[in-house]
Order: C-alpha cells, then structure tokens, then sequence
C-alpha cells in the first residue's frame, strides 16, 4: 500500500511536458477486450489487466500469460504476464494508419504492475509503472516516464472498475512533429448474469484524439461459455464526443478456444463505421 501511494505522488509530481503538440489515442491491446468492444475496465482478469485496469489482477486468475495482437487503423502488440500481487507487461502500439511507409507515432511500453487488496472490502488499488518508447514519423525518438492507475471493486454479483491511463499525458517528437500519449480516464461495470454469463459497460470521462477526429468512447459487451472448451463474446462501441466523427457504432465479436488444457487461442474481428477502430486480432492466452 505505501508502495502504491508513493508510485502514485511520483508519478503526479514529475515534471508533465508542456507546449502545444498533436495529440493521439492508442489502439486498444488485447485481444479478448477488442471482442468485447472495449467493456473491460470492470472485467480485467487476466495478464491484460496490466493496460486495462492494473487493480484487476487482484481478484483475477492466480496466474496468466497473454500473447496477442490487434490490427485497427494502427496496431497493438501485448506480452503480458499476471498473479495476484504484480504483473508484468511489453506492449507496443502504433498509432494511425502508414504515411509515407511511418505512423504517426509507434510507443514501446514495458512496465510493472503493482496491486493492494484494502481489507475485507473488496476494494482494490493498482498501479503500472513504465517506460515508455516513443519514435514519432519524422524518426525522432525518447525515452518517458508514465503509470497507469487502476481501483477495482468486487461483489458477490459483478465489479465496477476506474482507470488511468498515461497519467503524465508524455510527449514525443518536437515542433510540429510532436505527438502526446493523452491521459484517459475511464469506467465501467460488469455482472455476472450466470456462472459463465458476463454483461460490461464502459465509458470515457475523457475526449481523445484519433486520427478520425475527437473521440470519447462508451462500450457494451457480452462473454458467455458456449461449451465446455469454446467462448463466444461480442459487443459494440461509438463515439459520445459532440460532434465527434465516427459516431455510428462499431460492432465486434470475438471467441476462445482451449486448444490444450489451460491454453486458449483467441480471436476478435471488429467491423461497422469506416470512422471507427475497424480491424482484427489474433493471440494466446494462458489462465491457471
């Protein structure tokens, strides 16, 4: 718990880049989240929670690994490992579609995740600490220093979930080639309708920038057993900015497999508003 709040007034007291500069949104990492268009930050249980909602690993599996990546205007890349008490994750991202053979901005994060359960309350705090790799279009790269926080609570029948991300809103590049990570605050809440059956919801408290515009975003989502060694999960995300571009929804639906015990492939394919994240990912999750 100390450990948590010192991370958390380092973080905040750090000196935050200053000055005008473009503004970008990543591509979401991880690929069962993509399926269920993005309602996450109250289901985070797995290694992905480490980008998600770090204080998700709390009451998540006692161990997970996740390898994946998700292919939208950019990219995500995530290699992440989970427990209880800490994860560790690499994810990198590229952000807007390919001029002249470069992104806008491609990040390399590496971070560690730490996580404090408070009592019997079912309450939750993480935080990512990480080091951030940013090489802009115009070929000029830095090294940065960011977090990401996380607050998790669980019940008998769901979680609700905040988190931030980027909190130190960095920045990469100079003049009119730099581009800044925005911080992104987001919530959400998840039921368990069944055993097997989840219902998530999500939304931003914070407008991003996309390279189709303004952006802040609200989620639904469903993941369901369909049998023994298959899931199915689908969901629909748009945009709520006023008078953002994009606001036609897009859909997504996603699936699991477990190809060998406690191993499963996962699947996602997201489709709709030619303004939105419309793309595909592919990866592999291990769950204990």
């Amino acid at each position: 718990m100390r450990f948590l709040h010192g991370a958390a007034v380092l973080a905040w007291l750090l000196p935050i880049c200053s000055g005008d500069s473009a503004a970008a949104q990543e591509p979401p990492a991880g690929v069962r989240a993509a399926g269920m268009g993005g309602a996450f930050t109250a289901v985070a249980d797995d290694a992905s929670a480490t980008v998600w909602n770090p204080a998700g690993l709390a009451a998540g599996s006692y161990f997970s690994a996740v390898l994946d990546r998700n292919a939208f205007d950019g990219s995500a890349l995530l290699v992440a490992v989970g427990t209880p008490p800490v994860g560790i994750a690499y994810y990198r991202t590229a952000t807007g579609p390919l001029q002249n053979g470069r992104n806008a901005l491609v990040a390399h994060h590496a971070g560690i995740s730490l996580v404090q359960s408070i009592g019997f309350s079912g309450v939750a705090l993480g935080a990512t600490l990480k080091v951030v790799h940013g090489v802009t279009s115009a070929s000029e790269s830095a090294d940065r220093l960011d977090a990401d926080f996380g607050v998790m609570k669980t019940g008998a029948l769901g979680r609700f979930g905040v988190s931030v991300r980027n909190a130190r809103a960095v920045a990469f590049g100079t003049g009119a080639d730099q581009v800044r990570l925005e911080r992104q605050v987001r919530g959400g809440a998840s039921l368990m309708v069944t055993p097997d059956l989840r219902v998530a919801v999500d939304a931003d408290f914070t407008k991003t920038t996309t390279p189709k515009g303004r952006w802040r975003d609200a989620a639904l989502g469903v993941e369901d057993a369909l049998a023994a060694r298959v899931w199915i999960r689908g969901g629909v995300h748009w945009n709520t900015a006023s008078g953002g571009q994009g606001a036609a929804p897009i859909a997504t639906v996603g699936t699991s497999y477990a190809v060998r015990g406690s191993l499963m492939a996962d699947a996602q394919a997201s489709v709709g508003s030619a303004a939105g994240a419309r793309g595909w990912g592919v990866g592999l999750r291990f769950v204990f």
